[in-house]
């Protein structure tokens, strides 16, 4: 397995990210503060003093957690070793976790052994949580709402167009 951080997409917060998940079947969206400089600049152009929004959006998602450890323990968690940081977004190549799901439907007649290969393992780690998903790719929108419970009520409304 190997590590690789995921850079130049975007500064995550690291005082008060407050990421927000939105999840179903078919949409995985994580959303959060960000202290891009872009970002900061454009809001105060527009008179507005705060930071900005990251939402992800993930793509054929097959699996996610959002738990523990949080900033302070996560030398308890098993990638540490493999220099996993705080604040931060990764790849894991060569998952073990994929390789683990990837088995899981073994059983059914139409399994197909290849259908993971696409997959990769993301890992996000905030202050307070740590997020993982296995998905087939990611898509990185930069907002500037002013809370990020609107950009989720915007990203929920684009979802579930009323």
């Amino acid at each position: 397995m190997k590590l690789i951080e995921i850079k130049d997409q975007f500064v995550m917060d690291v005082g008060a990210p407050c990421p927000l998940l939105i999840a179903d079947d078919h949409n995985l969206r994580l959303i959060f503060y960000s202290n891009d400089e872009d970002q900061i600049e454009l809001r105060q152009r527009d008179n507005i003093y705060d930071q900005g929004i990251i939402e992800l959006k993930f793509i054929r998602h097959n699996f996610f957690s959002f738990g523990p450890p949080n900033d302070e323990t996560l030398n308890g968690h098993p990638y540490y070793e493999l220099n996993l940081g705080s604040y931060s977004f990764y790849e894991l190549q060569d998952s073990d976790l994929i390789a683990k799901i990837s088995t899981y439907g073994r059983h059914h007649h139409f399994y197909n052994t290849r259908a993971y290969e696409k997959c990769h393992h993301y890992i996000l780690t905030f202050k307070e949580q740590l997020f993982e998903c296995v998905a087939h790719g990611f898509e990185v929108y930069k907002h500037n709402e002013t809370t990020i419970y609107h950009q989720g009520l915007n990203a929920l409304n684009h979802i579930y167009k009323p």
